[in-house]
């Protein structure tokens, strides 16, 4: 009988090759192919493993959270193209075949019952003002200038504790709205010594799209990005 992490990654293959004849998505190729060569890495040794061993479980898990973020890369493509929805739905093709034998696992209901029945990245944290000029919210980045090494501070008295995973729901300019899987980075405590400082946490982007990536980009054309290096 054929392993299913086989047939997931013959439906991962199918994806990739998709996305390879079609020169329109040469922009994010590099990205996708290193997401979907993640979960290949990882359905290959549980392939060697029975299903419902724990091993397996666990890998089969970890590449469904890979191709989770595959998937929102494809999604979040603008443009019309076939190589797209053939690539999502093979990618969406192994997440239905893998969801059930790691869902239904008897570890996995016994983590899921000790834990409270909220979805993974629940904390969202809506930045309630448009990014421009004049909001106390802003872009940063370090040395390397590079964006996908950056991330939003977000202006608040109520912080996240560092090292937590949020979402952050965002608008640019245009009407162009993004939200974006990120880890606080630093947090920036109220100082009544300097209360035009505000205070707030920086939330370094974590897989951001390129979609989301050019968006940021452009928007810092017309406004600095803030500096932090730790």
């Amino acid at each position: 009988m054929t392993h299913p992490t086989e047939q997931a990654r013959a439906h991962i293959m199918a994806a990739l090759e998709a996305c390879q004849e079609d020169p329109a998505l040469a922009d994010i190729l590099k990205d996708l192919t290193h997401l979907l060569a993640r979960a290949q890495r990882r359905l290959f040794p549980a392939g060697q493993l029975p299903v419902e061993s724990p091993g397996c479980i666990e890998m089969m898990r970890r590449a469904m959270e890979t191709l989770a973020q595959a998937l929102q890369l494809l999604q979040d493509i603008e443009e019309e193209s076939k190589a797209i929805g053939v690539a999502a739905k093979s990618i969406a093709s192994a997440l239905q075949l893998l969801h059930p034998l790691v869902l239904d696992a008897p570890e996995m209901k016994a983590r899921i019952s000790r834990k409270p029945s909220v979805p993974p990245y629940a904390d969202s944290v809506d930045v309630d003002t448009m990014l421009s000029t004049g909001s106390h919210h802003q872009i940063y980045t370090g040395f390397s200038q590079d964006i996908k090494d950056g991330g939003i501070f977000i202006a608040t008295f109520e912080p996240r504790e560092n090292g937590s995973e949020v979402v952050v729901n965002f608008k640019l300019p245009k009407d162009k709205n993004i939200s974006a899987l990120g880890v606080v980075h630093f947090v920036r405590e109220y100082n009544p010594n300097v209360p035009e400082l505000p205070p707030g946490m920086g939330v370094q982007f974590k897989n951001l799209s390129r979609a989301n990536q050019d968006a940021i980009e452009s928007f810092l054309e017309t406004r600095t990005a803030m500096f932090y290096d730790e």
